[in-house]
Order: structure tokens, then C-alpha cells, then sequence
């Protein structure tokens, strides 16, 4: 067997990942769209099951008048829950291993690409839920670490240099400080998730069927271009501002609406107005979502390919 020296990407930069993703979106439209709208369905899904558990458990409440009642309402609201996002997960995975197969030119249907993926689901849920935990706890702990810091300016400031809190110069540094702090916490957030930015690619297309062993993975290949790989994720995330904001102007409004005002026409135009955003917000993340699943499988693609050369034979 030869070595497949197909090479679509040609190198790790943000002109070639972006273009090659466009292409390869266009070029397998139907697909992609395919398997992003049934996971959108499962997203529907879990609403669905918020709102059903959310009015049983309300029915049988307002009959016995016993709290008892929603036990197993709230296991159903769980299981049913868990698995509405293992599914999710899941379908995620599939566009992953579609766009890596087309890459690797042995292109798969996306029957066979759900099969393969079908006994891992559980896997991919249990990734998300460890790479959201990642992310949480050094987002706990930064947080922490800055405040501090800024405390720490701010007695300087007024207790070191014996500035009184209303003199300009100690507003101008303490708020310098704060801005510097946040951008700060923003920079490490994006840093943690570049390292595990292609976590799904490995339980996706790897022998591998553990989640831990696929954030390892993920942190193994990126950590000698995790910068190149920031610069990646902040281009699309810019490009892509204009779809991704796409309902938060009438679910804001929405909200403002409904919270400030007693009169119940308002309060219910601002209801139908956070319904469309969210349906807006759904809409977008239907043809967002394989972009970047796409960018993920192509960064992934070419830090095997570079490095390891494996299974990239045909």
C-alpha cells in the first residue's frame, strides 16, 4: 500500500484552513447539512424534554400536592436529557469524520461514518462533558488568581502610594488593571481550548474508544502549534460573528421586554420576540456548526499528516 500523498491542505496557516474548509463545505453541502440538521433535532430535542418534564412535573404537583411526584420525573427529564446530548455529540462527530475522510481521499456515506460512531456515543458525551469540565475549572481558578491580582493593585495603589480612591490617576490604573485582568482570563480560555480543539478527532477516526485518551491526544498534537492554532479559532470565531449573533438581537430585546415592563401586550411581544431569537440562534447554528467541525478535521488532518503520517495510506 502506498503512502497517499493527497495533500489538500498544504500548510497549517490560516489562509489555507480557511479556504480548504469553505471548498470542502461547498463541495459536500448536502452531507454536511444532512447530518447537522439531525443534530439540531436532537438540540429540539432536549427542549422538548425540558418543556414536557417541566408540565408533568407541574400537573402532578398541582394534583397530590407532593413534591415526591417529581422524583421520577426528574430521572425521566435526565436519562432522557443525557441522551438527547449523546446523540448530539455524537452526530457532531460524524461531519469530524466525513470532512477526515474526504481528506484523507477515502470519502465515506454518512450511514457508514454513523455506524462507525454509533458504539462510541456515550464516549463523545462523556468527552464534552470533561473537556466543559477543563474549561470550567480553569476558568474558576483564573478568575480567582485575577481577582486577587487586582486586589492587589488596588491596595497598592491606594494604601502603597497613598492615592485617595477618587483621585484620577487611581481610577485610570485600577480600571487599566481590570481591563488588562480580563483580557488576560479571555487569552487563557482560548489558549485551554485550542490545546483540546480537535478532542472529537481521535475517538472519531482512532482505534482509541476513550474520552481521556482523545483529550490527550488533542493536547499531544496542538501543544507545538497551539499558536498558530488560536490565531485559526479567532479568525473563523470573527468571521462568523455576524451568523452567530444572528438572534441575540431579538432574544435581548426580548428579555428586556418582558423583565421591565408590567403591561402583558409587552411582556408578550417580548415573549415572541426570545422564541425568535432562539429559533434564529437554532437556524444559524444548523449551517454554523459543520464550518466548524470541517476546521476541526482539517487542523487535525495536518498535524497527523506532518508529524505521524498515519493511516494516510490508500
Amino acid at each position: 500500500m502506498a503512502k497517499n500523498n493527497y495533500d489538500p491542505v498544504g500548510t497549517l496557516s490560516i489562509g489555507n484552513v480557511v479556504t480548504t474548509s469553505i471548498t470542502l463545505y461547498k463541495s459536500n453541502f448536502k452531507r454536511y447539512f444532512q447530518v447537522s440538521l439531525r443534530a439540531t433535532g436532537w438540540l429540539l430535542a432536549i427542549l422538548l424534554v425540558i418543556l414536557v418534564a417541566g408540565l408533568i412535573g407541574g400537573g402532578l404537583y398541582a394534583v397530590t400536592n407532593s413534591s415526591l411526584v417529581a422524583i421520577p420525573v426528574v430521572i425521566g427529564w435526565i436519562v432522557g436529557t443525557l441522551y438527547c446530548s449523546a446523540k448530539y455529540a455524537t452526530d457532531r462527530a460524524v461531519i469530524c469524520r466525513l470532512a477526515y475522510q474526504e481528506l484523507i481521499d477515502a470519502p465515506e456515506t454518512v450511514a457508514v461514518a454513523t455506524q462507525q460512531l454509533i458504539p462510541r456515543t456515550w464516549g463523545f458525551l462523556r468527552l464534552n462533558w470533561l473537556v466543559s469540565l477543563y474549561i470550567s475549572l480553569v476558568a474558576v481558578i483564573a478568575s480567582f488568581v485575577l481577582i486577587i491580582a487586582v486586589l492587589i493593585v488596588a491596595a497598592a495603589i491606594i494604601y502603597g502610594l497613598k492615592l485617595p480612591i477618587e483621585n484620577p490617576v487611581t481610577i485610570i490604573s485600577i480600571a487599566l488593571a481590570v481591563i488588562g485582568a480580563l483580557f488576560l482570563f479571555i487569552a487563557i480560555l482560548v489558549r485551554c481550548y485550542a490545546y483540546w480543539f480537535v478532542a472529537e478527532l481521535p475517538l472519531a477516526v482512532e482505534q482509541t474508544r476513550s474520552a481521556h485518551d482523545s483529550i490527550g491526544r488533542s493536547h499531544q498534537l496542538i501543544s507545538t502549534v497551539v499558536g498558530r492554532v488560536i490565531l485559526i479559532v479567532t479568525i473563523a470565531f470573527l468571521m462568523l460573528i455576524p451568523i452567530n449573533t444572528l438572534g441575540s438581537g431579538p432574544s435581548f430585546f426580548g428579555q428586556l421586554m418582558a423583565s421591565t415592563s408590567t403591561d402583558l401586550g409587552t411582556q408578550t411581544i417580548g415573549g415572541i420576540l426570545m422564541i425568535g431569537g432562539l429559533c434564529l440562534n437554532l437556524l444559524s447554528e444548523l449551517f454554523i456548526m459543520p464550518f466548524w467541525q470541517i476546521i476541526k478535521a482539517i487542523v487535525y488532518y495536518d498535524l497527523r499528516n506532518r508529524r505521524e503520517g498515519s493511516d494516510l495510506t490508500i
